[in-house]
C-alpha cells in the first residue's frame, strides 16, 4: 500500500469526545450483555463531511437512553487518510480503532484479504433482519461469503441537471452519452461562470473511480475472469475519448472530486454532472444550495453498449484489534436497524434497507428515492476491484487517466502503460502467473 500512503495528505483532523444521547427506542426493547454494562469508550475513525459520517454523528448523541455508559472518541479525515491511519494502526498492532469507515472501493479487498477487519456474521441477530438490507448493499460488503461491514452509505449513479436550464436549449434530458454531451455544450457559457457540465478529475482513485463507468458501458473491462488486463482495447479507448470530449465544458480543475461537484452544483457553476445518488439532501438544502427545487434526476446516460453503472458502498466495520467488539457491534446494530429507519434518514443517512424506500415519511421527504432504487437494483458489486491490491490498481489506472487528459499521453499511450502496469501488480499479487 505504499503508493496510497504516498499520495495521501490530511486535510483535516477532530478528536471528539462525545457522550451518547437519547435514543429513538426505548432501551427495554435492546436487551444488552453483561460485558456492555461496564463503562466503555468505542473509538471511531469517519470520512470528515461525508453526509453518512454526520447522519452517524447525530445518531451518536442519541444513543445515552440505550446504552448511557458508552462514550465515544471520534476522528474524522478525507478518505486515503482514513485508509493510511487504520492500514498503519493494522501494521503497529496498536488497536487505536474499534469501528473503521471502510471503502468499496478501496478498502475492502485489502482489509479483509490482510484481517484488518473481522467478519460480523456471528455477531447479527436473527431480529436485526439482515435480509432487509437492500441486494447490493449486503453484496458488496460480502466477500467469499463473509460479511466484513454495514453499509451506511450505497450509491449508484445518476444524472443531475438544471431544470431551469436545459429546458431554454429545446434538448431532452439525456439518456445517451452522446445526447449528454450535446446537453454540456448547449448549457455551457464560461463568460458567465456557467458550465455545461461536472465530473471527477482529480488525479488516482477519484478519476479512475468515475471513468470505470465509462469503459463498462462501451463494453470493456479492467481485467477479465482468469485477470488478464483489458485496458489496451479499442472499447476502453472510445470510452477514455468520450470522457475527454465531455469534459471540454467542464469549469477549469484539475483537482475536482466529489465535494468539488456539489460545491459546483449548489452554486450554479454547473449545470449538469453524473455523480452519486447520496448528494441529493445536499443539493436540496435550501441552507446550502442556491438552486435547491431547480435540480432535475435521471437514470445516468448510457453508452454504445448499454448503461453506465457505478457503485459504491462506504460501510462501518470492526478492526481486529478491537477489545470492545462486543460493544461496538451492540451501537452498530442499533443505529442500522428497523426501528432507526427514520431517524437515520432524516439526520442525512443513505437509505440502504428495503424499508427505508417503502416508508411513506421517508419517501415524501425524499421522493427521488423512488429511481434511486432503480438505480441500486442495477448495481453490480464489483464495481471496482475488491481484491488486496484494489487501491492500488485505481490509483495507476487514474494517474494514466489525468496523463490522457491534460495532454501528456495519447489516449492510446496512456491505456497502454496502464494495462502493463494492473498486469504487473496483478501478477505481483498472485492473481496471474
Amino acid at each position: 500500500m505504499k503508493g496510497l500512503n504516498a499520495e495521501s495528505k490530511i486535510t483535516r483532523r477532530h478528536t471528539l469526545t462525545a457522550t451518547a444521547a437519547a435514543a429513538a427506542v426505548p432501551a427495554a426493547s435492546w436487551p444488552r450483555r453483561a460485558s456492555a454494562q461496564a463503562p466503555v469508550t468505542l473509538s471511531i475513525i469517519g470520512l470528515d463531511g461525508h453526509p453518512s459520517w454526520l447522519a452517524t454523528k447525530a445518531m451518536i448523541k442519541k444513543y445515552r437512553d440505550v446504552t448511557p455508559n458508552v462514550s465515544f472518541q471520534l476522528s474524522e479525515f478525507d478518505l486515503p487518510s482514513i485508509n493510511d491511519k487504520v492500514n498503519l494502526d493494522f501494521q503497529a498492532k496498536k488497536g487505536q480503532y474499534d469501528l473503521v469507515w471502510m471503502n468499496s472501493a478501496s478498502a475492502i479487498g485489502y482489509w479483509s484479504e490482510a484481517g484488518v477487519v473481522v467478519p460480523l456474521d456471528s455477531m447479527i441477530s436473527p431480529s436485526y433482519n439482515l435480509d432487509d438490507f437492500l441486494h447490493l448493499a449486503r453484496g458488496i460488503a460480502t466477500l467469499r461469503d463473509k460479511l466484513y461491514g454495514i453499509a451506511i452509505m450505497i450509491e449508484g449513479r445518476m444524472l443531475v441537471y438544471r431544470k431551469d436550464l436545459l429546458e431554454p436549449t429545446g434538448l431532452k434530458v439525456p439518456t445517451t452519452v452522446d445526447e449528454m454531451t450535446r446537453a454540456a455544450q448547449a448549457m455551457n457559457a464560461p463568460s458567465k461562470n456557467q458550465y455545461g457540465f461536472s465530473q471527477r478529475v482529480a488525479s488516482g482513485g477519484s478519476i479512475a473511480y468515475d471513468w470505470v463507468g465509462w469503459l463498462y458501458s462501451f463494453g470493456g473491462e479492467i481485467y477479465d475472469a482468469k485477470f488478464n488486463t483489458q485496458l489496451a482495447s479499442s472499447e476502453a479507448a472510445a470510452a477514455l475519448q468520450a470522457f475527454i470530449n465531455i469534459n471540454k465544458y467542464t469549469a477549469p480543475s484539475s483537482n475536482r472530486s466529489y465535494g468539488q461537484i456539489v460545491s459546483e452544483l449548489q452554486s450554479g457553476i454547473a449545470a449538469m454532472a453524473n455523480d452519486v445518488t447520496i448528494i441529493t439532501p445536499l443539493l436540496e438544502d435550501p441552507k446550502a444550495s442556491r438552486f435547491a427545487g431547480k435540480f432535475g434526476y435521471a437514470v445516468a446516460p448510457a453508452g454504445p453498449k448499454g448503461p453506465r453503472p457505478e457503485t459504491s458502498a462506504h460501510m462501518l466495520a470492526i478492526s481486529s484489534l478491537s477489545r470492545k467488539r462486543e460493544a461496538a457491534w451492540q451501537f452498530l446494530e442499533w443505529m442500522t436497524s428497523e426501528k432507526n429507519n427514520e431517524p437515520w434518514i432524516f439526520a442525512g443517512g443513505a437509505a440502504f434497507r428495503e424499508s427505508m424506500y417503502k416508508d411513506p415519511a421517508i419517501i415524501a421527504k425524499y421522493p427521488q428515492y423512488t429511481l434511486f432504487k432503480q438505480i441500486l437494483d442495477l448495481g453490480n458489486p464489483d464495481y471496482v476491484p475488491r481484491i488486496k491490491p484494489s487501491a492500488e490498481i485505481m490509483i495507476r489506472i487514474g494517474e494514466e487517466l489525468s496523463a490522457a487528459l491534460v495532454g501528456v499521453k495519447t489516449v492510446n499511450q496512456a491505456l497502454g502503460d496502464a494495462n502493463q502496469e494492473i498486469a504487473a501488480i496483478l501478477k505481483r499479487n498472485g492473481y496471474r502467473t
